[in-house]
């Protein structure tokens, strides 16, 4: 096995390799924050939730209904956005005209809703 700098190189390449997979994922993610805030002048902090919550449901549907992997990866996106849409067209499209501190209240509360719904469905400690 060889060395750089007293580290094994298939860890230090699996390291270096991690960081721009991660600086891509969290670039996604701010993008996505970016487009909604310039298109609706809204900062949408349910980005996060929404995205656990497609992960959940995916896990749900894989685990406990005995849904396939490709069949998982169809409906869980359809569920997220129309649970997205149904949460724009009912709480945020009022609040479009009014001052943006309004629509960060609004999603972050809808963020700790969305979590604390799936942290007592779900609960708080891993399973081994």
């Amino acid at each position: 096995m060889t060395r750089f700098l007293d580290i094994p190189t298939n860890v230090l390449f699996g390291q270096l390799l991690l960081g721009p997979i991660n600086g891509a994922f969290h670039a996604m993610l701010s993008l996505g924050l970016a487009l909604i805030f310039g298109l609706s002048n809204i900062v949408d902090f349910t980005h996060d939730a929404q995205y656990m919550m497609g992960a959940f449901v995916a896990w749900l549907g894989l685990n406990d209904l005995g849904a396939g992997y490709w069949e998982s990866l169809v409906t869980v996106p359809v569920i997220v956005a129309v649970l997205g849409t149904a949460i724009e067209r009912t709480m945020l499209r009022r609040l479009y005209q009014l001052d943006h501190l309004y629509g960060m209240l609004l999603t972050f509360g809808l963020t700790l809703i969305i979590e604390g719904a799936f942290r007592r469905a779900c609960g708080i400690s891993g399973m081994p």
